[in-house]
């Protein structure tokens, strides 16, 4: 292993094939990208969308714990490392023959359960995650680095992928100061000093489409969602209301903070909402997501230079009421989308994770809670193909 490993880290440039796992309503992304240091292109990207049966499998062992058949169990796993391939094999026949072979695979896995464990659950944490990364390291004859979340419980850490300096490589095709929002289920804020080379704030701020889908599938739009946020527009924000929901106290907890999206749900059932149509409903949830990420910058960012520009990625940018939202809490700010400065808005997160990898196979010291296990391989585990 150490050898395949080696081998890697004397190329001068590398060619990456991100595969991650996205939330319950999402699917498996992959990102092909070449790095050389601070330097990277995109070249291919693909997302296979979970079927219902993986999707309704996931939500009911993530979110509601409820038991699951063992067979159940194991067509889960095995659908899910068939995605894997299925993702790699459509984002690497999308480039010339000639760059498509990758040196290494980035696996993130999809997580069924991540929580404490022990008496009174209070001992240590751990995470479940499923798919097979022996079977696609096998199948594509690739390195495989994974299991992210789980070196970092065990090094000590709350179990989180890493980003740095992933996101610092992103942020250099800025200046100065600058804001980026990942609005997935859950709403990630990190705040980078270009000029500096500087992570000022990392953390969650609150909700992202989580709640926001759910009122919509209660507003009955037809799709399950509100794309490009339409009905939200319909509606109207009940400004007292908002101002009761965002004084939740998780949302007024101070950084850095970690959330998963059931927390927020409950949110759905303050007695404020109640009174409200399902429309205006709706569009209250969606400025909740934009004040919570507006409110969280408020309080955590204190330093004297403004920010040039809030840069928004994920599933939330295609929202155009929730930029709305944004764009007028955040006033002079410009609120951008990622694809401006070469980021695929839908893969931030694949792209952060491959170009921290990529620095850590390069020899960059990776911040990495080392806890009480400071010989541990600090970033994932390797699973090399035999011959």
């Amino acid at each position: 292993m150490s050898s395949a490993v080696s081998k890697l880290k004397q190329l001068k440039k590398r060619r990456v094939l991100v595969i991650s796992a996205g939330g319950i309503q999402s699917g498996i992304q992959a990102l092909y990208t070449g790095i050389k240091d601070d330097e990277w292109e995109v070249f291919s990207k693909a997302f296979f969308p979970y079927p219902q049966k993986v999707a309704n499998l996931i939500e009911q062992l993530n979110e509601t714990q409820d038991p699951i058949k063992l067979c159940d169990l194991g067509w889960l796993d095995y659908k899910i490392t068939m995605l894997f391939l299925e993702s790699a094999k459509a984002a690497l026949a999308q480039v010339p023959k000639s760059i498509a072979n990758p040196h290494y695979i980035v696996l993130n896995k999809p997580t069924l359960w991540k929580g404490a464990t022990g008496e009174n659950l209070q001992q240590s944490s751990w995470n479940l995650t499923i798919g097979d990364e022996l079977y696609v390291a096998q199948s594509l004859k690739l390195p495989v680095i994974t299991d992210f979340l789980r070196h970092n419980i065990l090094a000590g850490g709350s179990g989180i992928l890493p980003a740095f300096p992933g996101s610092l490589s992103i942020a250099k095709k800025t200046t100065g100061v600058n804001i980026f929002v990942n609005i997935g289920l859950v709403s990630r804020m990190t705040i980078i000093n270009k000029n500096t080379s500087e992570l000022i704030v990392e953390s969650d701020t609150g909700p992202g489409t989580v709640i926001i889908d759910k009122s919509a599938k209660d507003a009955n739009c037809p799709e399950g969602f509100d794309r490009d946020g339409k009905l939200t527009s319909q509606g109207a924000a009940n400004a007292e209301c908002l101002q009761i929901l965002s004084q939740d106290p998780w949302l007024n907890k101070s950084a850095p903070k970690q959330a998963s999206p059931e927390i927020f749900t409950h949110l759905l059932n303050h007695p404020c909402l109640k009174p409200l149509s399902s429309i205006d409903k709706l569009a209250t949830i969606t400025a909740l997501t934009a004040k919570s990420i507006y409110d969280f910058y408020r309080r955590e960012y204190k330093e004297a230079e403004a920010p040039q520009a809030l840069w928004v990625s994920g599933g939330g940018v295609n929202n155009l009421a929730l930029i709305d939202f944004l764009s007028a809490s955040f006033g002079s700010i410009p609120v951008k989308s990622v694809e401006e400065i070469g980021v695929p808005s839908d893969m931030k997160i694949p792209l952060t994770l491959g170009l921290t990898v990529d620095a850590f196979v390069n020899g960059k010291k990776i911040p990495w809670e080392s806890g009480e296990h400071p010989f541990m391989e600090p970033l994932g585990r390797w699973v090399i193909p035999n011959n």
